[in-house]
C-alpha cells in the first residue's frame, strides 16, 4: 500500500476563499467532492483533513489552517504524526511563473519565491517532495505581487477556473494511478481548453 499526502495551500479566512493564493484549497475541495469525502479538524497539526483509498494508494487531503506563510508548521506536524516521508507529499499551490490555465508537476526544487513552499522546506528539512504548480500568471507592473495573489480571479478567469481545477485534479489522479513521471508527461505545459470533468 502506497501513501500520499496531498496538501492544498491557502489562507483559512472566508475573505480569502476565491483568491489566487487559495487555488490549492480549491483543488483539494474538488478532489474531496469527487471522492465524496468530507474534511474534519485534525488539531494535532492544525489542518483540515480528509482520508480515502483508491486502488493501492492510501491518501490524505490536507488544508493547513496556519495561513500560507506558516504552511510548513501544519504539514511537518502531520508528516511526523503519521511517520510519513517528504517523498510521500504532494503540495498543490499557486504559481506566478505559470500562465493562468496551465499546470506543472515537479518532483522537487526550491521555493521559487513562494512563502508557503519556503515554510514547508524549512520545517520538514527537505525539498524532495512533489509539487503541483497551478498557474496564476503575473500582474501588470503597477500591481504589487502581494496584492495580486490576494485578489479574486477576474470574471473572465472565473469562466475557465473550474476547468483548470478539473485538469489539476485529473493530474493528481494520474499521479496516484500511474506515477509522477506520467503526470509530468501528460499535463506539464498544456493549457486547459474546453469543458471536461474529473474522470
Amino acid at each position: 500500500m502506497k501513501n500520499l499526502v496531498i496538501a492544498g495551500l491557502g489562507n483559512p479566512e472566508p475573505c480569502h476563499m476565491m483568491t489566487r493564493h487559495n487555488i490549492g484549497f480549491m483543488a483539494a475541495d474538488v478532489l474531496s467532492y469527487h471522492f465524496s469525502i468530507g474534511f474534519t479538524h485534525f488539531s494535532a497539526s492544525k489542518t483540515l483533513v480528509a482520508r480515502h483509498r483508491i486502488a493501492d494508494v492510501n491518501f490524505w487531503l490536507l488544508k493547513p489552517m496556519t495561513y500560507m506563510n506558516l504552511s510548513g508548521e501544519a504539514i511537518a506536524s502531520f508528516l511526523a504524526y503519521y511517520k510519513l516521508a517528504p517523498s510521500e507529499l504532494l503540495v498543490v499551490h499557486d504559481d506566478l511563473d505559470q500562465e493562468f490555465g496551465t499546470i506543472k508537476f515537479v518532483k522537487k526544487g526550491g521555493a521559487g519565491g513562494h512563502n508557503g513552499i519556503r515554510s514547508i522546506i524549512e520545517l520538514i528539512g527537505s525539498d524532495a517532495f512533489y509539487r503541483l504548480k497551478i498557474g496564476i500568471g503575473r500582474p501588470q507592473a503597477h500591481i504589487p505581487i502581494v496584492k495580486w495573489v490576494l485578489m479574486p480571479f477576474t470574471q473572465e478567469e472565473q469562466t475557465v477556473l473550474s476547468n483548470v481545477l478539473e485538469t489539476a485534479c485529473n493530474g493528481i489522479l494520474c499521479v496516484m494511478e500511474r506515477g509522477i513521471d506520467a503526470a509530468m508527461n501528460d499535463y506539464n505545459g498544456k493549457k486547459t481548453k474546453g469543458k471536461q470533468g474529473v474522470s
